[in-house]
């Protein structure tokens, strides 16, 4: 049989419509004989014979099916439920199903090997049930973003309709960074036939430039805010961008506490104290896109933050769901022009092109995404219902079998329940302990007081207040972690296992004080300045035992000093520089050193070494 039967033309056997033979077989009900009947309907009379001695026993037009009506039509409502529970089947799982159910009836089709399905059994049914089903590409998204309730949604509608209710909806901004990358993806092109790995030359790679984006409920679109991957900031990196757009950097290329600040210092501020009335900035509750000073700057001007729930971004946040994606696309098409073009030999997106590119994107935006955004959302106008609509239907329990259903139903609803618990099993995730959210209630917005309040339970906020606020001026001593693994061929072999000792980890965010300040331990009477070398205590993982290191005093802290380390040379006094620094506390000074001597000598030329006697300490 073929894969797709197709009646000859003109060959005769005409296909009525079911409502055509329904009202030949009322009229035969009504008293009327089968030969007036088919002659008054144009339907053969054999055709209407067969309706009637059979009834509802009738076959199909056509070839049968191996599942009967009811049954496909159970597999169909099943396939639903789990496609709106996050849980979609493929054809490979369907054909699967179908095999154990079959097993299960003991019922056997002889055109199934085995009773499995074949692909063309998927591609039948879902053409004679397209009605109800489709085939469409999915996105993965994590539990944690699946296992949001209508509870939290309407908790998070109960204050947002308390907060923003009769406030215009230019003064709701929505504010999210994305990243822009440099990579064009993938395209379909025309080849020759049977090239298995069509390829085409375009210089790609995987960096990508952090933008901060922020639009109003009436449509309006704010300038972007650039963060670059640098340490520095060049004039030329700002030259030829949007208009009145905003310039950083940063050594992880991320937005930070300073770059959000500054944002809502020469962005938000600027755009939201010309207008009247309450204003309002809604966006998630990361601890990076928020800070006591961000709030203090806000409430000057009557402007005050919105959270929105966590793990929700997908479903509340407009630029997430109508304003990002044809962004991304538009960027795409952008970027393989230029690489097509001027950018042919450029191995990636040099920064000093970044800003005319952007410039091009920042044209094409349209007002109506954002407007679709904040009314998908249910923000402009206020309407809970478009967000609990995307969730799964509430009214359906997967673990409790329909009333008085026959056999075969019970045994589709097993199949399907087996493998639902199979992959909602270990669904909870393990308790983490994280520092990166802000404990407010989501729709509900924010003053200095509620700060003051959740920075004294598990939340570090940043209480520094900048007295400069420029992005190219602001600095930020960040720590970090030393390598053991790295500096392993340095240490005694006679040690402890190295694994087990590294340098203390301490807050992402560092109070800087004066660099020509000095400190005095009150523990140990060690005057610490900057530039001094000290031998300091690292403790292990077990903070049972300790090892020695020296290291040069970089920044001065509230408790203690940023500090760059050395590392000594095996079986020598000597010592060499290295990049990695680290937080240590005032308590882990163990002594001061005097100032260290060049060595000049050709074997440990540029070396350190200091004067003081080292013998009685195992240093590393």
């Amino acid at each position: 049989m073929p894969r797709k039967y197709k009646p000859i033309v003109g060959g005769g056997y005409k296909k009525h419509s079911p409502d055509h033979i329904k009202n030949a077989l009322s009229d035969i009900e009504s008293g009327i004989s089968l030969r007036k009947a088919a002659e008054k309907h144009g339907i053969h009379y054999s055709v209407l014979y067969r309706h009637v001695k059979r009834g509802p026993d009738i076959k199909h037009q056509g070839g049968q099916t191996a599942l009967s009506f009811e049954e496909e039509n159970l597999f169909v409502d099943r396939l639903k439920i789990c496609s709106e529970w996050g849980y979609p089947i493929d054809s490979t799982t369907l054909r699967l199903l179908v095999k154990d159910f079959l097993d299960s009836r003991g019922k056997e089709v002889k055109r199934f090997k085995n009773n499995l399905p074949g692909r063309d059994f998927v591609v039948s049914f879902i053409r004679r049930h397209k009605d109800q089903l489709a085939v469409r590409m999915c996105q993965n998204i994590k539990r944690s973003r699946a296992g949001v309730t209508p509870e939290t949604i309407n908790s998070y509608f109960d204050e947002l309709s308390n907060e923003i209710e009769n406030v215009p909806p230019s003064n709701i901004i929505n504010y999210d960074e994305t990243n822009l990358t440099d990579d064009p993806g993938k395209r379909k092109i025309i080849t020759r036939r049977g090239t298995k790995y069509p390829e085409r030359i375009m210089n790609s790679s995987k960096a990508s430039t952090s933008v901060m984006f922020a639009a109003a409920a009436d449509g309006t679109i704010l300038p972007p805010y650039v963060v670059y991957k640098a340490l520095h900031l060049y004039q030329t990196w700002t030259e030829g961008g949007p208009k009145h757009a905003r310039y950083n950097r940063t050594k992880s290329g991320w937005f930070d506490s300073f770059c959000f600040e500054d944002w809502v210092l020469t962005v938000a501020i600027p755009y939201l104290k010309k207008l009247d009335g309450k204003k309002f900035l809604i966006g998630d509750n990361l601890s990076s896109h928020l800070s006591l000073e961000s709030v203090k700057l806000c409430q000057d001007n009557d402007i005050r933050f919105i959270f929105l729930p966590a793990n929700s971004t997908h479903l509340t946040q407009p630029l997430d769901v109508a304003f990002f994606r044809p962004l991304k696309t538009t960027w795409r098409q952008i970027l393989e022009e230029w690489k097509k073009g001027p950018g042919r030999n450029e191995a990636t997106v040099p920064k000093d092109k970044f800003p005319l590119l952007l410039k091009k994107l920042c044209v094409s935006l349209k007002e109506k995404n954002v407007i679709a955004g904040f009314r998908k959302c249910g923000i402009v106008p206020l309407n809970r219902n478009n967000v609990l609509s995307m969730l799964p239907g509430t009214g359906i329990d997967q673990n409790q079998a329909m009333i008085n259903l026959e056999e075969s139903t019970n045994a589709v609803d097993k199949i399907f329940k087996e493998l639902l618990q199979s992959l909602r099993q270990d669904q909870t995730p393990k308790p983490k302990k994280k520092r990166t959210k802000v404990k407010v209630q989501p729709g509900r917005s924010v003053t200095v007081d509620d700060f003051e309040e959740v920075d004294g339970e598990n939340v570090t906020l940043h209480t520094s207040l900048h007295s400069d606020p420029s992005p190219c001026t602001s600095k930020q001593a960040k720590p970090m972690k030393i390598n053991a693994k790295k500096n392993r061929k340095f240490l005694d072999s006679s040690s402890e296992d190295d694994c087990a000792y590294s340098v203390q980890d301490s807050d992402d965010d560092l109070i800087l004080i004066s660099s020509n300040s000095s400190d005095q331990d009150e523990n140990t009477g060690i005057s610490i300045s900057q530039g001094d070398y000290m031998v300091v205590k690292i403790y292990g993982k077990t903070k049972t035992s300790f090892r020695y290191y020296v290291c040069k005093v970089s920044y001065l802290m509230d408790n203690g000093f940023v500090g760059t380390f050395l590392k000594r040379v095996p079986q020598t006094k000597k010592f060499t520089m290295t990049e990695e620094e680290s937080f240590v506390s005032k308590n882990d000074v163990f002594r001061k050193l005097s100032s260290p001597v060049l060595n000049s000598g050709a074997r440990f030329k540029d070396m350190l070494c200091f004067e003081d006697d080292l013998t009685d300490l195992t240093v590393y």
